[in-house]
Parts: C-alpha cells; sequence; structure tokens
C-alpha cells in the first residue's frame, strides 16, 4: 500500500466540524457588557499556567473562558509527561542534564527549523514549571523515564499518569486565588480599538458544541489584553485538508473540540502565521485503540525496553527511541508494504518484567490493544512473522542487551532480556500535534503579518503558537512548551495596559 494511499484511507473518527468565525476583528467602539482586568481563552496547561503568573503578578479580576462543557482540552485527557531539565527531582535520581542538552535534543528533532529564541527560552524556564506545579498541589510519580529523541531522562509523570494529575490541581488553585472560569463560551471575534490594540472578545455564552447553538452573544473587555492558549485544531478536517491534503483524513488523538475557531480569529486580526502546514504523527498510536489511550503510554515503555518489527521481513527496522518523526516515518515505510486486504501493521512488544512497571498497559492490556503471547511461535502467527526469523531477532536484541553494540543505537537506561510471555501491540502513526501556529516573541506576544512588531494586547501560548520545536516535536515538551509559555504571557499581560 503507497503512502498516500495509506493515508489517504485512514479514517478519523470525529466528523469536521464547521465552527463560526468572523474574517475581521470588530472595532471595540460599542459599549462593553463586562469588564475584566485579564481574560484568558483556553483552559489547558497554557491557561492555567498564564492564570497563575498573572495572578502572581497582582492581576486580580482574571477570567478564563472555555468553549467545551469540560475543562481542560487536550491538557486533561493527555499523559502529562512533562520533559524539564534540572529539577530537584531529576538531581534526586543523579541524572545529569543540561537545558543545553535539551535544546541540542529538540533542534535534532526539529531538523533545526526551531525559532532559537523560543527553544532556549522553554529548555532554560522548563524547572520553574515544576516548582510552580508543585506549589499547586501537583503530585509526581518518584521516578523519571527517558522518551524518543531525547538525551537524558527527563520525563516526569503525574501521579495519576494523566494531564488530569496536572490540570486539577491547578484549577482547584486558581479558584481558590479568585480566579474566574467559565465554560461554555465560544470566543468568536477578537476585539480591537482604533489604535489596533486588541481590547476584548466577542463571546456566545452558553454555547452548545454539538449543535452549535448559544443563548446570548456578549462583548467582554479586557484591561490588560487578551491570551489565547487554545491549543491546536487537528480535529478541524476541513482545516487540516486545506493546509496539509494528505493527513485530511487521518485519525487525529485530540478531543473533539481542538477545532480551528481561534487560528481563525488570530488569522482575522493580522497575526502572523508561521509552518502552519506542519503536523506531527505520534509513533506510539495503534489502530486498535481510539485516539491515543492507555496503549500509546504503554508504547514508551515498550520501545524502551522492547523492540519493533517490521512482519514483512521479520526484523527490527528503527531506533525505538529515535524522535517522533524518525520513528513514524519508518513506520509509514513498513505500512507501504501492505495492502489493502493484506496490512502489514508494524508491531512493538516487550517482556512481562517491563509491563510491570508501564503505565497504560492494565488498560490497553484490558481493552484489547495489548496482547499476550505464551511463545515466540505464538506471537509469530498473531503478526502474521516467519517464527525462526521473529526468534533471531529476539536472540540478537539479548545480545545487545548482554553489551553487543546495537545497529540502531538505540540507548539502554534499563538492559531487560526479552522472553515469554510476550505483550504485543500493532502500530499506526496518527495526526498528533500542529507544529505551526501564529509567530510568537520569547515573550509571548503575538506578531503582526506586516510589521513583524508585536500586536497591542494580544498574547499566545501552548500549541496555537508556532516555531518552538521546528519541524517536530520531543515527547513530554508540549505540556512544557504551555505551562513555560503560558507563564510568560501571564507575566507579559500584567505588565501590559490598553489604551482604554
Amino acid at each position: 500500500m503507497k503512502r498516500r494511499e495509506f493515508l489517504t484511507k485512514s479514517m478519523g473518527v470525529t466528523a469536521a466540524m464547521a465552527l463560526p468565525f468572523s474574517t475581521t476583528a470588530v472595532a471595540s467602539e460599542n459599549s462593553w457588557d463586562r469588564e475584566y482586568d485579564l481574560i484568558i481563552v483556553g483552559s489547558g496547561f497554557a491557561g492555567l499556567a498564564a492564570a497563575y503568573s498573572a495572578n502572581k503578578a497582582g492581576i486580580k479580576n482574571i477570567l478564563v473562558l472555555e468553549k467545551m462543557e469540560t475543562w481542560g482540552g487536550n491538557s486533561a485527557i493527555c499523559g502529562g509527561i512533562a520533559c524539564m531539565p534540572n529539577t530537584s527531582l531529576q538531581k534526586k535520581h543523579g541524572i545529569e542534564d543540561s537545558p543545553e542538552l535539551m535544546i541540542k535534543d529538540m533542534v535534532k528533532a526539529g531538523r533545526g527549523f526551531n525559532h532559537p529564541e523560543l527553544c532556549k527560552t522553554l529548555a532554560t524556564e522548563a524547572h520553574t514549571v515544576y516548582d510552580m506545579l508543585i506549589g499547586c498541589g501537583v503530585e509526581f510519580m518518584d521516578k523519571i523515564i527517558r522518551l524518543g529523541g531525547h538525551s537524558a531522562p527527563r520525563a516526569h509523570i503525574p501521579a495519576n499518569a494523566s494531564g488530569g494529575g496536572i490540570v486539577v490541581p491547578m484549577h482547584k488553585y486558581l479558584l481558590d486565588k479568585g480566579v474566574q472560569f467559565q465554560n461554555r463560551t465560544q470566543v468568536t471575534t477578537l476585539l480591537r480599538d482604533k489604535h489596533n490594540a486588541i481590547t476584548g472578545v466577542a463571546v456566545q455564552e452558553k454555547f452548545d458544541f454539538d449543535t452549535e447553538k448559544f443563548k446570548s452573544e456578549q462583548t467582554y473587555k479586557s484591561r490588560h489584553g487578551v491570551i489565547v492558549a487554545t491549543g491546536g485544531w487537528g480535529q478541524d478536517k476541513q482545516f487540516v485538508k486545506t493546509t496539509m491534503p494528505i493527513y485530511a483524513h487521518l485519525e487525529a488523538t485530540a478531543q473533539p473540540g481542538a477545532t480551528a475557531g481561534m487560528i481563525k480569529s488570530l488569522l482575522a486580526v493580522g497575526s502572523l502565521p508561521i509552518m502552519i502546514d506542519m503536523y506531527q504523527l505520534g509513533p506510539w498510536a495503534s489502530p486498535d485503540e481510539r485516539g491515543a489511550g492507555p496503549a500509546s503510554f504503554f508504547a514508551d515503555y515498550s520501545f524502551s525496553e522492547g523492540i519493533a518489527i517490521d512482519p514483512m521481513t521479520g526484523k527490527r527496522f528503527m531506533n525505538e527511541l529515535a524522535d517522533r518523526r524518525t520513528r513514524a516515518e519508518a513506520q509509514l515505510v513498513v505500512l507501504e508494504k501492505g495492502t489493502e486486504n493484506k496490512p502489514n501493521f508494524p508491531f512493538t512488544f516487550c517482556s512481562e518484567a517491563t509491563t510491570q512497571r508501564a503505565e497504560g498497559f492494565k488498560g490497553a492490556y484490558r481493552d484489547g490493544a495489548v496482547n499476550k503471547s505464551n511463545s515466540v511461535a505464538e506471537l509469530a502467527k498473531r503478526h502474521g512473522v516467519d517464527e525462526a526469523i521473529l526468534a533471531q531477532s529476539i536472540a540478537d536484541w539479548n545480545e545487545i542487551v548482554e553489551g553487543k553494540p546495537d545497529p540502531f543505537n538505540k540507548p539502554l537506561d534499563r538492559r531487560t532480556e526479552l522472553k515469554p510471555p510476550f505483550y504485543s501491540l500493532r502500530l499506526s502513526p496518527k495526526l498528533h500535534y500542529c507544529m505551526g501556529g501564529v509567530a510568537i516573541t520569547p515573550n509571548a506576544e503575538v506578531i503582526d503579518a506586516t510589521t513583524c512588531e508585536p500586536i497591542k494586547g494580544l498574547f499566545a501560548a501552548g500549541e496555537v503558537a508556532g516555531g518552538t520545536h521546528g519541524m517536530d516535536r520531543l515527547g513530554g515538551c508540549s505540556s512544557v512548551d504551555g505551562l513555560v509559555f503560558g507563564q510568560i504571557a501571564g507575566r507579559t499581560a500584567a505588565n501590559y495596559k490598553a489604551n482604554v
């Protein structure tokens, strides 16, 4: 099956969402229905961090808007893994790391297309995220793992192995500080004054995402500008198709509300788009679960301690801990060998010892995405592999575990022999992250497309802003991106005051 054929035949699980938005910003000469010191659009990691730092800076009347019924967006449903160098937890485990090493890793994964100052800012400020989260009551597991493309173990895992383990404590913390939250409120337009500064938003209140109906339209004034932290648009099939047609029908891992309404509003006020046709495919995704479920979490452990096999050859075909783009591209090559009637899904597997420390394993095994094989013969039959060749691939790997050089140069933090019973997972990349967005300064100010200078009163953080990760993002860095630049956006907005 050719790559284009595979991609165009992969069916998404959510229908395209055509949300209303204004193509031009409206000058805010009218009266306001409500007034706030600061409005933040989006209640995920970036929005929460923005509210945190703005509150710390002394801003009192803060409103966080959320389009959906539930809080947190993609942040609430992701694994919550955060890659941060030089935290106290990393030092406790004796791990040598540095922001400079993380920058090197990020630039390598991004193929050198990263915005240097944004990349540097993320890596050097990441440790402040850890301190902020601990202060908000977030708890982490007492271990740190290495994800693909990282030169050191730096992935911190919330105690419940979920982004909810960050969103919920931060939400409670901010409520206690007086920050206001309002869900089912869709921002339709960024409003600006006669000086072209952003001074507020037009909203639809009591918005129902499924029916697109709403109760009323209102205008909210924001004295310190507006922070947009609405994440990506992976579920907006029309926008994805327009920017990258070959990905139009690929299943996305994002929550249903990840549509393009706010990126369109940002572009409508003249924001500079950057790499907006670039998307990341998640190499840990499985065709046997919806989106990125527990099997995706388990896959990181299987990649680390097990191996991945091309059923057609029975052999390894990639460094299982390479960056995401490298692994996704390698998997697409394997998938291309199959046909519609006889697909060739690559698979990864590990020993039982690995499953005992792998978050996501129990859920994935329960749901049937991960399967148990009691012998090499059973594993070979399950995945349509020549038994003798598969047995040799396992023997080759166990020699690497014992110290023989790995031709793929995969780093080994834990050496685990591959032996029955095996636990395996089929692989098929899914659209996971929007690499592009609007251009921002290191101070999270949105840049004007005509002047290449900041738009007064407009700030952005998280996935809706592009450039930090170049052509590809390392695992565990989107959470830190949102939290770092969310903090910065909150501080920058606190120091900004509109001319009204």
